[in-house]
């Protein structure tokens, strides 16, 4: 691969964990103003702990598929699985790298089933979108 497509690669995984947190502020909103709403902020403060992870459980592997599937099918990258592992495992370094480096949260405490499950759907997202974006290039028009 080139730089450039691992540059990209970089980039798909950055998006995805700043877009799949940023879409965490408005699921504590509703949920906050629209659910339960009354209550003390410390309540919406813990609420957050568990609503927060739901968004990179359902939004991550639909961002890594639509990501690498346009990627794919415009023709910006050439090597379909190469580049869709690249988006998986800087995703795994940057994230891992926030959480134990930066926040100083032991990785016992972060590699749980659910976010192993999370993770298995959005490899399979990454690598079937750039399947069928490659497909979709390939295509006779």
């Amino acid at each position: 691969m080139k730089f450039v497509e691992l540059a990209i690669a970089l980039g798909v995984a950055v998006f995805v964990l700043v877009f799949t947190l940023a879409a965490s502020f408005p699921m504590v909103a509703v949920y906050a103003y629209l659910i339960e709403p009354g209550h003390p902020p410390e309540f919406y403060t813990e609420a957050a702990n568990w609503i927060a992870p739901w968004s990179s459980h359902i939004l991550g592997p639909i961002a890594f598929f639509c990501c690498n599937y346009w990627l794919l099918k415009s023709g910006r990258v050439q090597f379909p699985m190469r580049f869709a592992a690249s988006t998986i495992g800087f995703y795994l370094l940057v994230d891992l790298g926030l959480l134990g480096f930066l926040l100083n949260i032991p990785l016992s405490s972060y590699v749980t089933a659910a976010i192993l499950l999370s993770l298995a759907v959005k490899v399979i997202a990454a690598f079937w979108g750039a399947k069928l974006g490659l497909a979709k290039r390939l295509a006779p028009a």
